[in-house]
């Protein structure tokens, strides 16, 4: 990133809110987005902290990761259990929808490319008529509703990113209550 360039608008508000958290969001938001690939990203509120919730693959429930900046001591048991609370009270209709994509993914560049290669086609499938067997195939409101109601919200496990001053960042699973290691699974 270079020094010159100025956050997402959206993040404004939670950098101006949560200054002890801002250098650790934005660096956790580039890393979880750009680097690890996280999709369905969104930023909220749970505890008195600003989290990021979001997941990987469509296939895992959402998570939230706390920022923290590596020299802070200000996330002590009572803010987890505050955030833990929170987060047990939250539904995912609670939850602020995606944020906009920082970057296309390699999906859409992948799709990019194609449809670059073979504009002819895209067109000739574009204007063709299509019949009622066709609808099958195509995505539907519905089944955006559908997506929407298969995504679940992982109430029992939350992460910190501890970020350093040279941008690295680390993450560390924090579990409610005592859990096994054969009981969390790998990620």
């Amino acid at each position: 990133m270079s020094p010159s360039r100025s956050p997402p608008s959206f993040l404004l508000p939670y950098l101006e809110k949560y200054p002890i958290q801002a250098g650790a969001l934005l660096t956790t938001i580039y890393d979880l987005t750009l680097s690890v690939g996280w999709t369905d990203t969104r930023i909220s509120e749970l505890g008195g902290w600003v989290v990021l919730i979001g997941h990987k693959n469509k296939a895992d429930p959402l998570r939230a990761v706390v920022p923290l900046p590596i020299h802070t001591t200000s996330l002590k048991p009572s803010s987890l259990k505050a955030i833990f609370s929170a987060l047990k009270s939250t539904s995912l209709a609670d939850v602020p929808g995606p944020f906009e994509k920082l970057a296309p993914t390699m999906d859409d560049l992948k799709a990019q490319i194609v449809q670059d290669q073979h504009p002819a086609k895209d067109i000739e499938v574009s204007t063709q008529p299509q019949d009622s067997t066709d609808d099958q195939s195509m995505p539907t409101e519905d089944a955006d509703q559908d997506d929407e109601a298969k995504i679940d919200l992982d109430k029992e496990t939350i992460y910190t990113s501890i970020v350093t001053p040279d941008s690295t960042v680390v993450y560390y699973k924090i579990s409610k209550g005592i859990k096994k290691p054969s009981d969390i699974p790998d990620e």
